[in-house]
Formats: C-alpha cells, structure tokens, sequence
C-alpha cells in the first residue's frame, strides 16, 4: 500500500509544482548538455589529431623521401668510398705511381659480388695504372673500367657509367690538349676508338686519365684478367669503421685488404642523418604543438564541467530548499498521519532521480545530435562511439540531483510536526 501511495504523492507533486520541476529538468539539461557537448569537443579534436598526425607523416613522409633521394644523389656525387686491394700492395706506392704491384682478378671479384655482402654496394672493379700514350705525347693514367657488377636494388642507378668495348671516355685536360670533342676517334697502340664522352674537369688525376673498358684497358696494359682492386660504397657502417667490412671481405678473398676514404664517408652519412633528423623533428614537433593544445583543451573541459556540476548543485540545492521549505506543513501533516521518515526521504530522491534523468537523457541526447550536425562525415565518429560518455554524463548527473536533494530533505524529516503546525496554524 505504501509504495502505492508514495506513487501517487509523487505524480502529485510533479503536477502541482510544475514550475519548479520543469526549471530542475532545464538546469540538469543544460549541465549535461554543456558538459556532453565539452567532452564530445575533445574527442572530436583527439580524432582530428590522429587524421591530420597521420596526413602529416604522409606529407612528410613524401617530403622526407624527395630529401633522402636528394642526400642519395648528393652522395653519389661524392663517389666511391671504399677500395678493396691485394693487402701486398704498399698503398703509398700505389698513390704515388699510379700503377699496381700487387693485384686482385676480376674472377674474386665476381665472388664477391655473387656472395651479395650486406655492407657493400656498387662494385666496380678498375685496373689503374700509369701509362705512356704516344699521341698524347706523355704520360697518362689507363682507367680500366667495365661497369658495376653488384648493385643491391633494380632501381638504383649505377655511379660510373658502363665503357664498351673500343670506347673511350677523355679526361678534361686529356681532350683540351688533343682538341678532340665527343664523337671523335683515338689511337691507342695503333687502335682507333671511339670517344663518347668528355669528363667534366674536376681539378684532380681524373684529368689526365683515358677511361677504357675493362678488358681494352688489360689488353693495352698487357694485365689479363687482372685489376686493381674494387671500389664500393659502404652500407650501414660508421664513417671510420671499416673492420666489418674487411672481416667480410676477407672470408670471401683471404689476401683482399680493405682502406676507406674517409672523407667521402662522412659527407654520406651526414647528409643521410641530416635528413632523418628532419623528419623526426618535424612529426615531434607537429605531435607535441597537437599535445600541448590537446592538454590545454582537456584542462578547460574539466574546469568547464566542474564549473556547471557546482552551479547546477546549487540551482538545485536552492530548488528542492525552496520546495521543501514551502511543504513544511504537508510534510508535518504527512507524518502526524503516519508516514514514515523513509517514505518522505523517499519521496524527494524519486522526484530528484525522475527530473535529472529526464534533464540528462534529453541535454545528452540533444548535444550528441547538435555535435554530430558539425562532425565532418571522414572522422567516421558515429553516436555510438558518445555511449561511454553518455553514460558518465547521466550517471553523474543523477548523483548530483541525488546529493542536491538530500539535504533539504534531511532539514525536512527533522523538524517537529507539532511546531511547525503551530507555527502555520
């Protein structure tokens, strides 16, 4: 019977105080309204933040990959940076005469290019030596070269070029004395061939150098199957450190010895790091501006929210007072006929639950629909993904009309019926 009761004093109280209950509805909608809508704001933004990081590094990585070919050129420039040679050959002497005692065969050469050793690339095997050429009237130096014959990936691009047979490529001051120009013909020990290039002038041994083709070059030179050494580019080495390297090699061709031109390896690495760097410090700094207004975002939602929960605890606070204060004698009279402290703490907590769920599910509902009317469809944010939130919101919003009723209910249940009906009376 009770329960029945309470029921019918509870749908008489929303009809009679309509005003104010529908201003208790309004304030909870709007907290929640407002609060839904800060935190929907952040989430959005959190999804804004992971598409634009993730155009970005796209970007960037576009970006990073136009510099890095930019650095591979640029290294490529600077040549080859490792010599592999007959540990037997004074290097000094070799610097000095241009000309080899010692040699490697282009048969260990192919052995190590067929063996793929992870830390070299670009193997061109060159026969080097200083030779008198008579038309030229003078001492010059035969570079013997043929082509790569290991590049590591199809589409990188070879650094030397590939001399055919009976070509010649002219150093700079080698053309500029002869005065011949690309197209034209050379005798070589009574040879003709054909020159089809001119080298630029680089101000160095290069100059004066008559690139062959391999095999021309150990003909003329009387060295079958003979060479200098190879020169390579290292991969995945520290400038400097080249003991992996001649352990390598050294497996593969016992008497090989292996020097570095440090310089040229440096220049490399440098520029390669240059541009890894690049890209990392762009993407941190993107992520850590996002971060930061992101963190700055979060700490005005939490101020915003805690904000509107206290303004709305005390509009409701002040509410349910006013309300309870105005039914002192209601209450007073309840109680003389024998309704329990129960049943009136009772009442209020239904009043308050029904109104704030009522003003939560509605400003939640509302400011999910409003929010997702602006979210760009790509997002791919749906209202499902504001559930979890949702119900935090709710939740929360019918504790706080909970605690904002107890206590005028609490103020009501402990006064005397006695005095308070005299007071009226």
């Amino acid at each position: 019977m009770k329960p029945l009761k309470l029921r019918h004093l509870l749908i008489a109280e929303l009809k009679f105080r309509w005003a104010s209950s529908l201003m208790a509805i309004l304030a909870v909608l709007v907290a929640c309204a407002c609060v839904c809508g800060s935190f929907i704001a952040l989430k959005v933004y959190d999804k804004e933040t992971q598409m634009s990081i993730g155009e970005l590094q796209e970007r960037s990585r576009e970006r990073m990959e136009a510099l890095e070919s930019e650095a591979r050129i640029f290294s490529k420039s600077l040549g080859f940076n490792i010599f592999i040679y007959n540990g037997s050959q004074e290097l000094g002497d070799f610097y000095n005469t241009d000309t080899s005692t010692h040699f490697l065969t282009e048969q260990q050469a192919d052995v190590l290019a067929k063996s793929g050793f992870e830390l070299l690339n670009h193997h061109l095997p060159v026969l080097r030596e200083r030779f008198h050429w008579k038309e030229y009237g003078g001492d010059v130096i035969i570079g013997g070269i043929k082509g790569e014959i290991f590049i590591k990936r199809k589409w990188q691009k070879p650094l030397e070029v590939e001399l055919k047979p009976s070509e010649v490529h002219l150093g700079h001051a080698l053309a500029k004395k002869l005065s011949v120009e690309k197209g034209a013909k050379v005798m070589v020990l009574g040879k003709s061939y054909d020159v089809t290039q001119v080298r630029e002038h680089l101000g160095s041994k290069d100059d004066i150098t008559l690139y062959m083709n391999l095999g021309d070059a150990q003909s003329v030179l009387n060295r079958p199957g003979q060479i200098s050494g190879v020169l390579a580019i290292s991969c995945n080495c520290a400038a400097g450190d080249v003991d992996p390297i001649r352990r390598g090699v050294q497996r593969l061709i016992p008497e090989a010895d292996v020097v570095e031109f440090v310089v040229r390896s440096k220049a490399r690495q440098q520029a390669r790091q240059a541009v890894a760097k690049t890209s990392s410090a762009e993407l941190k700094d993107i992520s850590n501006s996002r971060g930061d207004l992101r963190l700055s975002l979060s700490r005005f939602s939490f101020l915003f929210s805690l904000f509107m929960g206290l303004a709305t605890l005390v509009l409701l606070v002040f509410l349910y007072g006013s309300n309870a204060n105005d039914r002192r004698g209601e209450i007073s009279i309840l109680k003389t006929l024998g309704l329990s402290t129960c049943s009136i703490y009772g009442l209020f907590f239904a009043k308050a639950s029904v109104l704030s769920l009522i003003g939560c599910i509605v400003g939640v509902l509302l400011s999910c629909s409003i929010s997702l009317c602006f979210i760009k469809p790509d997002l791919g944010i749906s209202l499902l993904d504001f559930t979890p939130l949702a119900a935090i919101v709710i939740a929360s919003g019918w504790a706080m009309s909970f605690l904002a009723s107890w206590l005028p209910a609490r103020s009501a249940v402990r006064q005397d019926p006695a005095v308070v009906l005299s007071e009226e009376g």
